[in-house]
């Protein structure tokens, strides 16, 4: 008797979903607090290097796109986790 004809048994897995988009908001502001953070520490030993004592560093600023950064690679962190 030819089975080509009856239905499968199996349950068909589901399509795998995308990334959802709150994760790519996180990504995208960590990337943004990292360029920010960069460019913060560049100025900042730039102006410590060709200035004189006329700087000021915002430590406040520092603790906010650093927190920022943090929360896109404990996201990243995560979600590999999961993947495995």
């Amino acid at each position: 008797m030819s089975r080509e004809g009856a239905p499968n048994q199996r349950q068909k897995p589901s399509p795998a979903s995308g990334t959802p988009i709150l994760v790519w908001l996180v990504y995208g502001a960590g990337v943004l607090g990292a360029t920010i953070f960069v460019f913060s520490i560049l100025f900042t030993v730039g102006a410590s290097v060709l200035g004189g004592a006329g700087y000021n560093v915002s430590p406040i600023g520092f603790v906010l796109w650093g927190a920022v950064v943090a929360a896109a690679v404990v996201t990243w962190y995560v979600r590999r986790r999961q993947r495995r």
